[in-house]
């Protein structure tokens, strides 16, 4: 005779656990988009079936890439541009570079490459102020830069004509692998 007790405890064990299935969202969410996740948008997400918390996300994401870690995967999460992402692992680099060798259009010139540079270690910062570092007109690149969404306007400067001032993109960190804007002026 089966007691209610034992088949209660038998459904449990056969059901995965509440962090497991919330793991399990996290990573298909992350799995399905090339984009950043932000940890708000992944507690909307997990909320509308599962109560949780930030703390309790940001424990689960920890320990999914613990678990990546672990069993040695060929990719893990990365926090950048204020949300999460499933990335390969640097040692991967090489073949993952192999596999789009052959890509084109997506390399930025020597010129757009340093109005980028300017506008990330010096931003706000107008056209002008650019120009007047590099010595040449860069109203070309600048706006190369905005059509790839590497650079966007962020206020206008308080002088005469009222400039706008440029900075970088969510676009732009998550290219270069960056947490924040914060992180270009830790770079060496």
């Amino acid at each position: 005779m089966l007691n209610l007790l034992d088949v209660e405890t038998e459904q449990e064990e056969r059901a995965p656990s509440r962090d497991r299935q919330i793991m399990r969202i996290i990573e298909a969410l992350l799995f399905s988009t090339a984009d950043s996740v932000s940890l708000e948008k992944i507690k909307e997400i997990v909320s509308s079936v599962y109560p949780v918390g930030l703390r309790e996300l940001r424990r689960l994401i920890d320990a999914l890439r613990e678990e990546y870690r672990d069993q040695n995967r060929a990719f893990t999460i990365d926090e950048i541009a204020d949300g999460y992402l499933l990335r390969t692992v640097e040692e991967m680099g090489p073949y993952v570079e192999l596999l789009h060798l052959n890509r084109r259009g997506e390399k930025l010139s020597k010129a757009s490459m340093e109005v980028l540079a300017i506008i990330a270690y010096r931003s706000p910062i107008t056209r002008a102020e650019v120009e007047a570092i590099r010595g040449v007109d860069s109203s070309g690149t600048v706006a190369s830069l905005i059509e790839r969404g590497l650079i966007e306007e962020v206020g206008r400067k308080e002088a005469p004509g009222r400039p706008i001032q440029w900075g970088v993109t969510k676009r732009f960190l998550k290219h270069f692998g960056l947490k924040s804007a914060a992180d270009i002026h830790q770079i060496k």
